[in-house]
């Protein structure tokens, strides 16, 4: 349009000389009302575009109306503009026309209305003043200007054609575009896509082409040689052995497709990048390799994101050193390199005494700060082949290897080491401002072969340790088989247990979930047990008892029963027949071969509706039978049944299996949510759960939200639906209920 206007002031100039200046004046004044009169409706639409049909067509027609009466004001110039006897300002007009109307081809072929009707609307009014002047060259030249409009319509066609073409298969490429993001499971494995190159590599020759987005993912440009040797230089030197290997013995000899994971050094600033190498071969008639055809994607966000949840999973996020499974793995491979060499070993369960009383006056960031000195005390007293874990909380676990093979000289150096540990935890502490002293209880338990079961030593150790307590702390014991008398009481609360649920002893709490304008979404159920003689009694006691023998799966059921009843009770009132309602699945319950038809069956007798129930699971369910999870997973979420990943972060989850499960939720561990703002690396670390939790289209969950600050982190990182002691404590459905009404 500001060609037009531009091309209207330069016709009526030159044409000024020869027609009146009113005229000219005039018709130049309505080219540029028209021209802003179009300017102005093109702007409001782009500023306000429409999706619905009849919009379009309105704003379609209006558009064309413009165009239109533009065209009509340009073929209005083959009259005005024509003067009587001058062959230059009349060719001058007729070459501006034609002109004119040979741009608006290529502007308006998009719309055939537009083109052709601003082509004829601009061009007949000459061709006919031409037509009927009674002079036969200017007769010719009309039938010329006929010609040349039929020609235009013709390209206009041919131009219209071509570019709905286009636009169908632009249309059909986005289509596909968006089909394709709606079937992806998953955010990739980092906080940003990487780069996809593709290459082509001769096989005989051994030259590759590349583009230029490999280009830039390998650090170089059209200079680098692309041979055999310059591709070789690209791969990490630790992977070129197996990268050879891996050509030549399964893609070139055994014909299979190229699917790598590799390392390679950028060319042009030598940092290293992970990378995944996908190809495949064309072969010629003769059946012999000709060329590689692939892709190379930049997976080094991923394999970061990975290793940072390996970390998790294996190395305790407070002391960084190993959790309970990594150390449960170097115990099993420490004692079968006991038996096989013939030296004892010796685990020495740590705790640190009066921790609580630590914690509750001073609080958890100097009880942190307590537990990371602790731990590097401990480790300045052991060898270098020696193990320092720390299992959760304040109790520490130290693994001794290559002991003596005589049990009595393999106990007096666990002893030594024992003294020494005790000496290093007695001596003074500087907390910040406060100076504190601490003692801690040690028991020791030795070992030699793999006779014993790992949990077995580890309960021997853990029963020594508190006849150390029992003993005054501050002290080290050796475990006695006479210790097993604790374990007598272990069987008498597994008899109690199988008793309450005969007797109804159990019964469920509630804590509310609330959303960023703390609005209840929903709440977690959580057991209690009510023992008639010693009060209630926290799950963190019979919990892993009913885990180990089976009656985590009668508890599980009843639990499940009385929270599909409660949803139903809960659909009578307006405040909570909105509410989900969450569930913790045990992985015992959950590889049940029935459990699919208990859950389908207890929401089908409580007539609920299956998206108000929640199952919670946790990572350390997805080590094993990944597969069969996924099954489960599946067949409950086809009903309706909704799934949430709690203590997220605390286990290792496998990116490629986390992609493949049917989530609606990622619960952030509360062990993350305590060190936010207080321990290095805490706050990247609940960044990068909920980026991914994003990048999955999951929602995120925060438990054990206890303070303002927490919430407010929380919230600005993205997390907007929390759970824990500042929004509202476990209680009785009564109490809860209430609280609801009181907030309303």
């Amino acid at each position: 349009m500001i060609v037009s206007a531009l091309l209207a002031a330069l016709l009526a100039y030159v044409q000024s000389k020869v027609i009146a200046s009113t005229v000219v004046l005039a018709w130049l004044l309505l080219v540029l009302l028209v021209t802003l009169s179009r300017a102005i409706l093109v702007i409001a639409y782009q500023r306000s575009p429409v999706d619905d049909n009849s919009t379009a067509r309105a704003r379609l027609a209006k558009f064309r109306l413009g165009v239109l009466v533009a065209g009509a004001v340009w073929g209005s110039a083959g009259f005005l503009f024509f003067p009587a006897n001058d062959p230059q300002h009349q060719m001058f007009l007729i070459l501006m026309l034609a002109g004119l109307t040979a741009g608006g081809v290529v502007s308006y072929a998009g719309d055939l209305v537009c083109a052709i009707g601003f082509s004829l609307l601009a061009l007949l009014p000459i061709i006919i003043h031409l037509l009927i002047m009674d002079d036969g060259l200017y007769a010719s030249m009309g039938m010329a200007g006929m010609l040349y409009l039929g020609f235009m319509i013709m390209t206009i066609r041919n131009a219209n054609q071509s570019i709905s073409e286009i636009i169908v298969l632009r249309l059909d490429a986005v289509a596909h575009e968006e089909t394709l993001r709606a079937s992806e499971e998953a955010l990739r494995e980092s906080q940003a896509i990487a780069a996809l190159g593709s290459y082509i590599l001769d096989i005989s020759t051994g030259i590759w082409e590349s583009t230029d987005v490999l280009d830039k993912l390998l650090g170089i440009d059209k200079t680098y040689i692309r041979s055999v040797d310059g591709w070789g230089a690209l791969i990490h030197p630790d992977d070129r052995m197996m990268m050879d290997n891996y050509f030549k013995n399964e893609v070139l000899k055994e014909s299979k497709p190229f699917n790598k994971e590799y390392r390679v050094v950028r060319h042009n600033d030598q940092t290293v990048r992970w990378v995944h190498g996908l190809g495949k071969l064309e072969f010629n008639a003769q059946g012999f390799p000709l060329k590689l055809r692939g892709t190379i994607q930049d997976i080094t966000a991923g394999k970061l994101v990975e290793a940072e949840m390996r970390k998790l999973a294996f190395y305790d996020s407070l002391t960084l050193l190993p959790n309970r499974r990594l150390l449960m793995d170097r115990l099993h491979h420490a004692m079968i390199s006991s038996g096989r060499i013939g030296r004892t070993g010796a685990l020495l369960f740590i705790d640190l005494d009066n921790f609580k009383s630590l914690n509750d006056t001073l609080g958890h960031g100097i009880g942190d700060l307590l537990l990371k000195q602790v731990a590097q005390r401990l480790l300045s007293c052991v060898r270098d082949d020696d193990t320092v874990s720390r299992l959760g909380g304040d109790e520490f676990v130290v693994m001794l290897e290559n002991l003596s093979a005589v049990l009595d000289e393999a106990a007096a150096q666990t002893e030594v080491i024992g003294e020494k540990i005790l000496a290093a935890i007695n001596m003074p502490y500087q907390l910040h401002m406060h100076e504190h002293r601490n003692t801690a209880s040690i028991g020791v338990t030795l070992f030699a072969g793999n006779q014993q079961a790992v949990d077995e030593l580890m309960k021997q150790a853990d029963i020594a340790m508190y006849q150390s307590k029992k003993a005054g702390r501050n002290t080290l014991r050796f475990f006695d088989p006479e210790m097993q008398a604790s374990i007598t009481s272990r069987f008498s609360m597994e008899g109690e247990l199988r008793k309450a649920l005969e007797n109804r002893e159990f019964e469920l709490h509630y804590q509310v979930q609330m959303d960023i304008l703390n609005r209840p979404v929903g709440a977690e159920v959580l057991i209690r047990w009510r023992h008639p003689l010693r009060g209630m009694i926290s799950p963190a006691h019979f919990i892993p008892l009913a885990e180990d023998t089976g009656l985590i799966i009668p508890i599980g059921a009843w639990v499940l029963e009385t929270a599909c009843a409660q949803i139903k009770s809960w659909e009578q009132d307006a405040l909570t027949r909105d509410l989900i309602l969450a569930v913790n699945v045990s992985a015992r319950q959950f590889h049940q071969a029935d459990f699919v038809a208990q859950v389908q069956a207890a929401v089908q007798r409580h007539d609920i509706g299956p998206s108000r129930l929640k199952l919670e699971l946790t990572e350390s369910m997805l080590v094993e039978d990944v597969e069969q999870i996924i099954a489960i997973m599946n067949k409950l979420n086809d009903v309706g049944i909704q799934f949430s990943m709690d203590d997220f972060g605390t286990g290792y989850s496998s990116l490629q299996y986390l992609k493949r499960l049917p989530l609606d939720q990622l619960k952030i561990d509360m062990s993350f949510v305590r060190d936010l703002g207080i321990v290095d690396g805490a706050n990247s670390i609940v960044q990068t759960i909920i980026a991914m939790a994003r990048g999955l289209k999951l929602d995120v969950i925060a438990e054990g939200v206890e303070t303002v600050a927490q919430h407010e982190i929380l919230s600005f990182y993205g997390c907007h639906h929390y759970q824990g002691y500042l929004l509202g404590k476990p209680v009785p459905i009564e109490q809860f209920e209430a609280s609801l009404k009181q907030g309303r």
